[in-house]
């Protein structure tokens, strides 16, 4: 079934996830080079003085729904190389909606066997959409609620976490994850930051090692979040929060950590775009930002932002505000679509990807931008996810704006995103 095609037998699920889209801009982002989608990696456990908590699981039981499939599609992917990784499908019922999450081993080509992880309602938020891996076998399905595997996918089971899970980032058995301390609300309110870690593969969790006052969003999972982790090393992570007052603000407040939580420094952002703040460091360990505020019609202003010296001090590379006059922005396509979020390859070359967007890049530290060739999403649907496992071998899920009938695709990049493959991936 093809993407434009099976638009009415997913409505409700899919509309009600593109709703949100927008509104979770600010928490969807990818930073450093990492073999795991949304930040996930391979490295050695680190260090940590939180003191560690159990928190109980229970396995899931899959309730029975007689009624027939009427749509099933890829929702978001984790992969840990190249070839190997995971995607997560919905499949939804006459009333039921199922989360479902299979192995793959083509490069996205093929999925399967699909092991069923949750359900929900289809006129509902689902209780978790976003997923990643560690290099050993313990995957996380989470956003608000947590669920976690420890044989690759096989069985999986709930976690019982306080709170809200907005960020999952896994780095060999070390796994942090950020938590809202305070369930999901229909309004913007401000909640509690926790930041925990797990050191044995997320079966046990510490404490919580967020800054002093850190304070995120309540809004239905991620929404409005202004938070994100980037985790460079094993020790060494930035920790974008959200600002305590209410209403938009120019610069949401940043931390870096060097020695796992222990202790923070606060940086900046220096965002000139108020609203969501996209994060990423290059493998040269410059930091760049990309900030979005207003949207309007399919657009959103934006701006770009690099820093060399760990956030200190900031270069605003591009700003493209709604209505100025005479902008150079205004034949640009920075501005087309809604942010969601930045890969930082190399030391000069960025990425941007978003709902009913294009994905872009820019090789001059994000002062101009312009969509890859062949084009990869569009207003349609846009780009979902993109990841680096390297400087040259990287992945991004999105339309395949040529074949108005193909579904959600997969591209491959072996050169650094110069050449793009598409791989349509399917059930088996």
């Amino acid at each position: 079934m093809g993407h434009r095609d099976n638009v009415a037998a997913r409505s409700s699920v899919e509309a009600n996830m593109r709703r949100r889209s927008f509104h979770m801009v600010g928490a969807i982002v990818v930073g450093a080079i990492v073999p795991v989608l949304f930040l996930a990696g391979s490295s050695s456990a680190t260090p940590s003085a939180a003191t560690s908590a159990n928190h109980v699981t229970t396995t899931i039981h899959a309730d029975s729904d007689p009624a027939p499939s009427v749509g099933t599609y890829l929702r978001t992917v984790a992969f840990v190389d190249p070839a190997h990784g995971y995607g997560m499908w919905v499949r939804q019922g006459s009333v039921r909606c199922r989360g479902l999450v299979g192995s793959t081993k083509d490069g996205g080509a093929t999925f399967g066997p699909l092991v069923e992880v949750t359900s929900w309602s289809c006129g509902d938020n689902p209780p978790a959409q976003t997923l990643t891996f560690d290099d050993h076998g313990d995957g996380f399905l989470y956003g608000p609620d947590l669920f976690v595997t420890h044989d690759g996918g096989t069985t999986w089971a709930r976690s019982r976490q306080p709170g809200a899970i907005q960020s999952v980032v896994a780095l060999g058995r070390s796994v942090w994850a950020v938590e809202a301390e305070c369930r999901p609300q229909p309004t913007a309110q401000t909640c509690p930051l926790a930041l925990r870690e797990s050191r044995d593969g997320g079966r046990t969790w510490s404490s919580s090692m967020a800054p002093a006052g850190a304070v995120t969003s309540a809004v239905l999972p991620e929404a409005f979040g202004q938070t994100s982790l980037v985790r460079l090393s094993p020790s060494s992570a930035y920790l974008l929060g959200r600002p305590s007052g209410a209403g938009n603000v120019l610069d949401p407040p940043m931390w870096f950590t060097s020695d796992g939580g222990v202790s923070w420094s606060i940086r900046s952002t220096a965002c000139v775009t108020p609203g969501f703040v996209a994060l990423a460091a290059a493998p040269d360990g410059s930091l760049v930002t990309v900030c979005a505020g207003g949207a309007a019609a399919g657009s959103q202003e934006k701006s770009a932002q690099r820093s060399t010296d760990d956030g200190a001090t900031w270069t605003v590379e591009s700003n493209c505000p709604f209505g100025a006059p005479s902008s150079p922005c205004e034949a640009a396509p920075l501005n087309f679509g809604y942010l969601g979020g930045i890969a930082a390859p190399a030391a000069d070359t960025v990425f941007l990807y978003g709902d009913r967007a294009a994905l872009l890049v820019s090789h001059d530290d994000g002062a101009q931008w312009q969509e890859v060739r062949p084009q990869i999403g569009g207003t349609s649907w846009g780009t979902g996810q993109v990841t680096f496992f390297n400087g040259s071998d990287g992945v991004v899920l999105g339309d395949n704006e040529r074949k108005a009938s193909t579904p959600l695709t997969l591209w491959h990049t072996s050169d650094g995103g110069e050449h793009w493959r598409p791989v349509v991936p399917r059930v088996t």
